[in-house]
C-alpha cells in the first residue's frame, strides 16, 4: 500500500487502500443498525418492529413512516463509547495507526470523547447531502478545535453503498487550492456554502466496495451523492495526528 502521508500531502489529496475485514464489517453494521432501531423506537411504539427485519440499505423503502428530516440530526448518529471502543480494535484503525501512530478521535459536538458518526442517503435523497466543502471550513467556521501539535485527517466508510452510483465524491488535488466560501447559519450552527460552480469541478465518485475507506487531506473537497437504488449508509470520523507522526 503505499504511504498514506505522501498521498494526503502529494497531488492526490486522498488514499483509499484502508478497508475493513468482512468480520469487522458485519460487526460495525450491527453498532450501526442497534442505535438506527433504537432511535426509531423512540419515535414511536412498535415502529422499529417494520425495520428490525431489514438491513439498513432497505431503510427508503419504510421511511415515509418516519418524520426522516427530523429523525437524524448528528447527535443521533454519534456512537456510544463501547461502539467506538470495539472499532478501535479492527484491523482498519491497526492499519491506520501504524502510519500515522497513537491517534485521538476528534469529539467536537461535545456528545462522546471520541465521535465516529454515521450518514443515511435514501436514493433520491437530494436533501440527505449538502454541498460540495472542505472539512476544514467548519473548524475555521468555529465547529470545534484542534489540540495544539496535531493535523486532521479525515476517514470516510462506506458501509453500505452501490460503488460508482452514490455514496462519497470529491476534487482530486483540490487540497492543493484555496476555494471561495461562506458561512449559513442551519441546524443550529454555522456550516459552510461554497461559491465555486460545482459542476465545473471536476467532482468524481469513491468506487469503494461496502467496508472500503477513503481517508482524505481536510482541505480535500468533498461531499455525498444520493443515487442508485438502495440506501447509501457511511461512517465518519476525523482523526487528531501528531505532527511528528504527520510530518515524519
Amino acid at each position: 500500500m503505499a504511504n498514506i502521508k505522501q498521498m494526503l500531502e502529494g497531488p492526490e489529496g486522498f488514499n483509499t487502500g484502508v478497508r475493513f475485514a468482512p468480520d469487522e464489517l458485519a460487526m460495525v453494521r450491527g453498532l450501526i443498525k442497534t442505535q438506527w432501531l433504537q432511535r426509531i423506537e423512540e419515535s414511536g411504539a412498535g415502529r422499529a418492529m417494520v425495520f428490525e427485519g431489514m438491513d439498513m440499505n432497505h431503510y427508503h423503502e419504510q421511511c415515509q413512516m418516519l418524520d426522516h428530516k427530523n429523525m437524524w440530526p448528528k447527535s443521533k448518529r454519534i456512537l456510544g463509547s463501547d461502539a467506538v471502543k470495539a472499532i478501535r480494535h479492527t484491523s482498519l484503525i491497526k492499519t491506520l495507526e501504524a502510519e500515522f501512530g497513537p491517534f485521538e478521535i476528534s469529539g467536537e459536538d461535545g456528545i462522546e470523547k471520541e465521535e465516529v458518526y454515521w450518514r443515511l442517503v435514501r436514493p433520491d435523497g437530494v436533501t440527505d447531502v449538502g454541498p460540495l466543502h472542505a472539512d476544514e471550513w467548519f473548524w475555521k467556521l468555529g465547529h470545534g478545535s484542534t489540540p495544539a501539535g496535531h493535523q486532521r485527517v479525515k476517514v470516510w466508510i462506506s458501509i453500505f453503498s452501490e460503488p460508482g452510483k452514490n455514496g462519497f465524491k470529491y476534487v482530486t488535488g483540490s487540497h492543493k487550492k484555496d476555494w471561495r466560501y461562506h458561512g449559513v447559519a442551519k441546524d443550529g450552527f454555522v456550516k459552510p456554502q461554497i461559491d465555486e460552480d460545482e459542476s465545473s469541478l471536476g467532482a468524481e465518485f469513491f468506487k469503494g466496495k461496502p467496508g472500503d475507506a477513503i481517508v482524505f487531506h481536510d482541505r480535500l473537497l468533498h461531499g455525498g451523492e444520493p443515487g442508485g437504488t438502495t440506501t447509501r449508509v457511511s461512517l465518519e470520523f476525523t482523526m487528531f495526528v501528531k505532527d511528528d507522526n504527520y510530518y515524519n
